[in-house]
């Protein structure tokens, strides 16, 4: 029978880089077996939140956002980081706000996941926001260009289906969102 897996011991850690956008350290470590890895880098980020916002008619929120990293418009999710001393609830309703000017009725949120454990430290969280409707302008930062829309569900699907909509941890938030919403069935016949 194989050994469970043990975290690695950190042996030392320094920061490369550190500002306002991205925080880069590099770690000596050491397996359980006495390998030393060196450097491990790991970029620290606050969490973030996505938002799975549906309107009355089952609409999905949807933006539309230039991204430098791939220089291309790209259809998202509203969402954006967890400011220090916000909890994530409160950065979802906040960035839902700015980008898109709307608010929702109910919020659930949804269980959070690991955008990238291998080099990130944070989490994602996502949450199904009910209810939502535009209640005033957007209040983007300088920079920002947001177009946002609400499309069909099934749309959607066949957008990811297509590539069209290609945010990989997005279509996992929304992969669960849809499905406690009743859109999709994750449960297999018959499982409790």
């Amino acid at each position: 029978m194989k050994n469970p897996v043990r975290p690695w011991r950190i042996i030392d850690s320094k920061y490369l880089h550190r500002d306002k956008w991205l925080t880069l350290r590099a770690d000596t470590c050491e397996t359980e077996d006495g390998l030393r890895i060196v450097p491990y880098y790991v970029q620290e980020s606050h969490d973030w939140v996505h938002i799975i916002g549906l309107n009355d008619a089952n609409g999905v929120l949807i933006n539309e956002q230039y991204r430098h990293g791939t220089q291309q418009v790209c259809m998202e999710l509203p969402g954006g980081g967890v400011e220090p001393g916000e909890s994530p609830l409160q950065a979802a309703q906040r960035e839902l706000l700015e980008e898109t000017g709307c608010q929702a009725r109910e919020w659930i949120a949804l269980p959070p996941s690991f955008p990238n454990p291998a080099g990130l430290n944070n989490s994602v969280h996502p949450f199904l926001a009910l209810g939502v409707e535009q209640v005033k302008h957007q209040e983007l930062d300088p920079g920002e260009e947001i177009s946002c829309s609400f499309i069909p569900a099934s749309r959607l699907f066949e957008l990811i289906r297509t590539g069209e909509f290609r945010q990989a941890m997005q279509i996992g938030s929304l992969m669960v969102a849809f499905d406690r919403a009743g859109f999709l069935r994750m449960t297999p016949p018959g499982a409790a």
